[in-house]
C-alpha cells in the first residue's frame, strides 16, 4: 500500500474516466471504410474502467490498516512534494533536485521564504482536495459509491495542512512533520516550533542555529544545538543523560556527513538534569526553536537530529521487547 503513488493513481483514473467517457459520448457521424481502423485504434477500451474502479477498491479497504507514517506519506504524494526531505528544501531554495556538493553551499548561504512555503501548501492541498473531489464525483456518476469514511482521514489532514498555510511558522511546522512522519500531523504537543526574531544574545546569529528538545522514550530530554560555521560546515553540540549511546549517535550523523560531502563536528556533554526514572516511559515530543531567516541546510541536518535519535530509541524499545520474551520463555 505505502508504494502506491496516490498523485498518479488520481490523475490516471480521472484521464480513463474522461476518456471513456468521452468514447461513449462521442458524436456518430458515417465512416468510410478508410477511417474506421483508425477510429477503432483510437477508442480507448471500456474494460479500462473497471479495473481502475476495482483497483482503487482494493486501495481504499487497506486504509484503516495503515500507520501513521504510510498515512502522511499518502498525504505528502497527494501534495506533489518530493519523497526526501533533501529533493523538497533544494527545489524550494535553489531550484536543483540534485543533492550535491554544489547544491549544499547554496543552501547553506540561503534562506527559506516562509511565505512562498504557506503559499506552496495553500495551493497544492487546495488541488489535492479538489482532484480527490472530482474523482468521487466521477464515481457517483457511474454509480459507485466510496463510503466517506475510507477517505475522511486523508482529508481531514490535507485540510489540517491548507490551514496550516494562514501562518508562516505553523506551514514550516507541518512541512517539517511531513517529512517526520511517525509524529501525528495533527497532534499540536508532539512538536513544536517556534520562531523567535530575537535570539541574538551572546553575539550568534541566530540565522546560523536551530536548537532542538527531544523528549525519548527511554533516555529522558535531549538537546541539540546545530550551528552553520565559518567554514561552510556543521558544528552539533549535543547534551544527553549517560545513558544516551552518543557514540552510535555520531556514527549515524556521520552517514550524513558523507551523504553531503559537508563536514560535521560534535561537541558531547552529559547532564544528569536530563535523567530520568528509569521506570517511566514518556512519548516522543521534539521541540524547536529557529529564526525568521530558516536556513534550509540547518533544517535538514536538524530533520536528521531528530530521526537519528528516534532510531535509537526504537532500538531500545525493540531490545526491552525481545528481552521480556526471552524472560516470559525462561
Amino acid at each position: 500500500m505505502s508504494n502506491i503513488n496516490w498523485s498518479q493513481f488520481l490523475n490516471n483514473f480521472s484521464n480513463t474516466f474522461n476518456g471513456v467517457n468521452n468514447a461513449n459520448n462521442v458524436q456518430r457521424t458515417p465512416l468510410n471504410q478508410n477511417q474506421m481502423p483508425q477510429m477503432q485504434q483510437n477508442l480507448p477500451q471500456n474494460n479500462i474502467l473497471p479495473h481502475y474502479i476495482a483497483q482503487f477498491q482494493q486501495t481504499t479497504t487497506q486504509l484503516a490498516s495503515l500507520n501513521q507514517q504510510q498515512i502522511t506519506n499518502m498525504v505528502k504524494d497527494l501534495l506533489n512534494f518530493a519523497k526526501n526531505f533533501d529533493s523538497f528544501l533544494s527545489q524550494l531554495t535553489v531550484n536543483s533536485q540534485n543533492i550535491n556538493r554544489q547544491t549544499v553551499l547554496l543552501m547553506l548561504a540561503a534562506t527559506i521564504n516562509l511565505g512562498q512555503l504557506s503559499s506552496l501548501l495553500k495551493t497544492n492541498s487546495k488541488e489535492a482536495m479538489t482532484n480527490i473531489y472530482q474523482m468521487l464525483a466521477q464515481y457517483n456518476q457511474i454509480g459507485v459509491t466510496i463510503k466517506d469514511e475510507q477517505l475522511s482521514q486523508i482529508t481531514k489532514l490535507i485540510s489540517f495542512v491548507a490551514a496550516s498555510s494562514l501562518s508562516d511558522t505553523q506551514s514550516l511546522k507541518t512541512t517539517m512533520l511531513m517529512y517526520l512522519p511517525w509524529l501525528p500531523l495533527t497532534d499540536p504537543d508532539v512538536f513544536k516550533l517556534e520562531i523567535d526574531s530575537e535570539n541574538e544574545a551572546g553575539g550568534k546569529n541566530s540565522d546560523d542555529s536551530i536548537t532542538i528538545l527531544i523528549s525519548t522514550e527511554n533516555y529522558g530530554n535531549i538537546k541539540a544545538d546545530v550551528y552553520k560555521t565559518q567554514q561552510d560546515g556543521i558544528r552539533i553540540e549535543f547534551t544527553s543523560s549517560e545513558t544516551f549511546p552518543q557514540k552510535e549517535f555520531k556514527v549515524l550523523m556521520q552517514e550524513e556527513s558523507i551523504k553531503y560531502s559537508i563536514n560535521i563536528n560534535f561537541l558531547f556533554s552529559v547532564k544528569e538534569l536530563f535523567n530520568k526514572d528509569k521506570n517511566e516511559k514518556t512519548k516522543t515530543q521534539v521541540c524547536m526553536n529557529t529564526s525568521p531567516g530558516v536556513n534550509p541546510f540547518l533544517l535538514l541536518i536538524s530533520n536528521a537530529v531528530i530521526k537519528k535519535v528516534h532510531i535509537i530509541d526504537v532500538k531500545e524499545n525493540l531490545k526491552e521487547q525481545r528481552k521480556e520474551k526471552l524472560d516470559g520463555k525462561s
